[in-house]
């Protein structure tokens, strides 16, 4: 049985696989890994993100009852078990809510039963509002005090049906009076709008959507306001039909802040071949669906969505539970995932590890905070298998999405240092003009249209890349490395790619360069205008497997398969190590995938920091294996030591090591 050291690790942002991974990962050790204890945490061995276990059932006493609790879980995907801002969290004690701090310390237990279905305020991180029989209660955690809100005397019970959250606005509900009177309730006038009284026609959840309108989903598949996914106003008018029929979902804002549902299409029965199972986004204004992440059959899934930006969470499960090393653990099997709300990017975080040893608690249900910045999940880590635990066993882990440090397996960047468009080292001549938007990096970008007009950028460094922005009204530009034209790139986009990678130019000689990016004032017959954009520069330093900096200790072979200096070094006996020495804010190990690839331990100044599966059905080309960033300025190690184990579908424990990246923070 192998369990993870008990050494606090700080939780870290995360940045996994890219989104041309389209591999097949398979969990490291999945029948024998065992988690760490609460409040410590763990590196996931595929993807690299930081895991941080933040409760204990089988130590917990049972407040309700004698003995210790069965499962801790958070309620659901679709409403935040964070508060406003993120200082405290709501979990599930099997059959009462309990509070923990924002780092997932547990504080105290709550007298809130699990129909009082608690949800968070956004005008007061302290306040929860509950339900009780037909009243609706506020809980000031800070002073322990409950308040009457509303009574709702026409009514024996309330509930939102365990799904709804409060309103984007903070100020509204959607609820329903004695399982058939679905309204809006409003706190700040304690006002009750409209009921629709769906009285003989059977429905399953409720969710209020940005701008207050409601969203029902009915047992009756179809059309029409008590058929399928229906959408109305807040006075419980019907607007239109958004799905034919059920599905786990939940709203949010599309990145240009368009209120959409995110749903799953398994039910509906005219679902595109290419999207057969699989997460579409449904425009509320319009009802207009697009596909933005397929599944395939096998597999379940959640959906979690932040109140605004460019991406949405899925945490995957197969009821069938699968047996990794045999054919039916499929892509993104078991897994939670970040993606972008156009499906141009999937970033792979972890394996949640949770199998299905009971109905219902064993999905991980993963929710992501308000801001986007934290999310949990829940899991049994398949300890009623390992160690025994009963069948209902679950626990609560979390996930630093926006810690300073982000850790990605499989990256297709390269390390490197960023520069934003107005850092001192790019300079401009003719007409550009700022433009401030939430999707540039850094929240701003530089902008020209003029023939002639041109940024410079002055660097030291063996690569190098511009980032900027496509659109439908992006043109052409030139592009001048040391004085000489490398390329003209069409910078049209549609639909409209924030931070992208324009150009780049990665075989540069060690020493200073200059990269010039030129408006011509032209543009494709596609394009609607000529504007060029700069969003920053990336700069890389590159050191071959043969480099000084790098030393090997056991057996390592020289062979011909990496082409970014011809040759590579690589080794299959266990213990073998390559140490590579740097001074800088991030590194990256280049290495390779294929058949015969086997299992990785990256070490980080000599601590371990991830165990790494370098199998592939496939062989790849070399590309980033692991890249560690946002380390402490200053001198440090990196080393890559085989571990002598395989996937059980590989042919070999090989392990190859063809460049380290580095980069200096500016």
């Amino acid at each position: 049985m192998l369990a993870w050291a008990l050494a606090l690790v700080p939780l870290r942002a995360a940045t996994a696989a890219a989104a041309v991974d389209l591999e097949i990962r398979r969990p490291v050790n999945y029948y024998d890994m065992v988690p760490p204890a609460a409040g410590h945490s763990y590196i996931d061995p595929v993807f690299g993100t930081a895991i941080r276990r933040i409760s204990d059932a089988r130590h917990q006493p049972d407040s309700a009852d004698t003995g210790t609790l069965d499962f801790i879980v958070h309620e659901y995907s679709t409403m935040s078990p964070f508060n406003q801002d993120d200082s405290l969290v709501v979990l599930m004690h099997q059959s009462y809510f309990a509070l923990y701090d924002g780092e997932g310390r547990y504080l105290r237990d709550l007298a809130i039963g699990p129909g009082g279905e608690p949800r968070w305020s956004r005008t007061d991180p302290n306040v929860l509002y509950a339900r009780y029989g037909n009243a609706l209660w506020s809980y000031d955690t800070r002073r322990d005090v409950w308040t009457l809100v509303h009574t709702f005397a026409e009514y024996t019970t309330i509930t939102g049906r365990g799904e709804s959250d409060i309103c984007f606005d903070g100020d509204h509900f959607v609820l329903v009076g004695d399982g058939h009177d679905i309204f809006v309730y409003e706190l700040s006038t304690g006002t009750k709008g409209p009921a629709f009284d769906a009285t003989g026609h059977g429905f399953d959840n409720l969710y209020i959507a940005p701008g207050d309108q409601v969203i029902v989903t009915w047992y009756e598949r179809g059309d029409g306001p008590t058929a399928g996914v229906a959408l109305f106003d807040r006075n419980m008018n019907f607007q239109r039909q958004l799905a034919p029929a059920g599905g786990h979902m939940d709203v949010g804002r599309d990145v240009d802040g368009q209120p959409v549902l995110l749903w799953l299409n398994a039910d509906d029965p005219q679902a595109p071949s290419d999207c057969q199972n699989g997460v579409v986004k449904v425009r509320l204004a319009d009802g207009a669906r697009t596909c933005v992440l397929s599944l395939g059959w096998g597999m379940s899934a959640h959906v979690s969505a932040p109140d605004a930006g460019p991406w949405f969470f899925v945490s995957t499960y197969a009821s069938n539970d699968p047996d990794p090393s045999q054919g039916g653990w499929r892509r993104y099997t078991g897994e939670v995932l970040q993606v972008r709300m156009d499906g141009t990017d999937v970033r792979r975080l972890a394996h949640h590890r949770s199998r299905p040893f009971n109905d219902y608690w064993y999905m991980p249900r993963a929710s992501v905070s308000r801001d986007g910045r934290r999310l949990v999940f829940s899991s049994n880590y398949g300890l009623p298998s390992i160690l025994g635990y009963l069948g209902a066993y679950s626990d609560v882990y979390l996930v630093d999405l926006a810690a300073a440090a982000p850790m990605s397996i499989g990256s297709e960047s390269a390390t490197s240092s960023h520069y934003e468009q107005d850092d001192v080292s790019v300079t401009y001549s003719g007409a550009w003009y700022p433009n401030a938007f939430y999707l540039h990096r850094g929240g701003t970008a530089a902008q020209a249209v003029d023939a002639g007009a041109r940024a410079t950028f002055r660097f030291s460094g063996t690569g190098v890349r511009w980032i900027g922005y496509r659109d439908e009204w992006a043109g052409v530009a030139n592009v001048y490395l040391d004085g000489q034209l490398r390329d003209t790139v069409d910078t049209y986009g549609s639909p409209y790619r924030p931070q992208s990678v324009l150009f780049s130019a990665l075989d540069l000689a060690p020493g200073n360069h200059a990269l010039i990016v030129e408006a011509t004032g032209t543009r494709s017959g596609a394009s609607g205008g000529a504007w060029v954009w700069v969003d920053g520069f990336e700069t890389v330093t590159r050191a071959e497997q043969d480099d000084p900096a790098v030393s090997y200790a056991g057996s390592w072979q020289t062979n011909g398969l990496g082409p970014l200096g011809a040759t590579a070094r690589l080794s299959a006996d266990a213990g073998a190590r390559a140490t590579f020495q740097f001074s800088g804010t991030s590194a990256s190990w280049i290495g390779r995938r294929d058949m015969a690839s086997g299992i990785a331990r990256v070490y980080l100044d000599g601590a371990l920091r991830a165990e790494i599966d370098t199998y592939s059905a496939l062989p790849e080309a070399p590309a980033p294996i692991y890249t560690l960033s946002g380390l402490a300025p200053g001198n440090h190690t990196l080393a890559v030591e085989v571990a002598g184990r395989h996937d059980l579908l590989s042919l070999g424990n090989w392990i190859l090591i063809d460049a380290f990246e580095t980069a200096e923070r500016p």
